[in-house]
């Protein structure tokens, strides 16, 4: 069983980022017209690596699949950049400088997001969510470029987007 809260409030937004009001994680993830925010994080190490994070099998979307470093969903309340944080804190255990990457809509055959990309650099250790992740790794990108059909379709997308594959 999932351990992902399906009643959890997602910002939902148009595709201008205007916040036209709040839908559960369950609405959002079963109506690709309910643009929701989210973001996306890319940890890269003082090698120039990526950090892979492995989804846990309670993950209702994509479990056991790679995906970037972390990311999550906008809740009511939150701004993009704390979001940002919380997921860092609440999955990894870190706090990084984070720069701001890009803004763009991503959709899957489920849902659509409306995510900013952040990019932040850290080494480890880290102190991982086993709920959320089963693992992390750090990989060059011609080991991600390995991974293309065990990459989560947003994190693909996010990888390209930052020319990393």
């Amino acid at each position: 069983m999932p351990k992902d809260d399906q009643k959890e409030l997602f910002v939902v937004v148009d595709k201008n980022d205007r916040i036209l009001g709040h839908r559960t994680r369950y609405d959002c993830h079963h109506d690709k017209s309910l643009i929701h925010r989210g973001i996306e994080i890319v940890i890269f190490n003082s090698k120039g690596e990526i950090l892979l994070q492995k989804r846990s099998k309670k993950k209702d979307l994509y479990p056991g699949l790679y995906t970037v470093s972390t990311g999550g969903h906008v809740t009511k309340g939150e701004s993009y950049r704390q979001s940002a944080e919380r997921e860092l804190t609440e999955e990894l255990g870190i706090k990084v400088k984070l720069k701001m990457r890009k803004k763009l809509i991503l959709d899957s055959e489920w849902e659509t997001e409306l995510d900013v990309i952040y990019s932040g650099i850290h080494d480890g250790p880290f102190s991982l969510d086993y709920d959320e992740i089963e693992k992390t790794d750090f990989y060059s990108p011609k080991q991600i470029k390995k991974l293309i059909n065990k990459l989560t379709p947003f994190s693909l997308k996010v990888l390209k987007e930052l020319n990393i594959i």
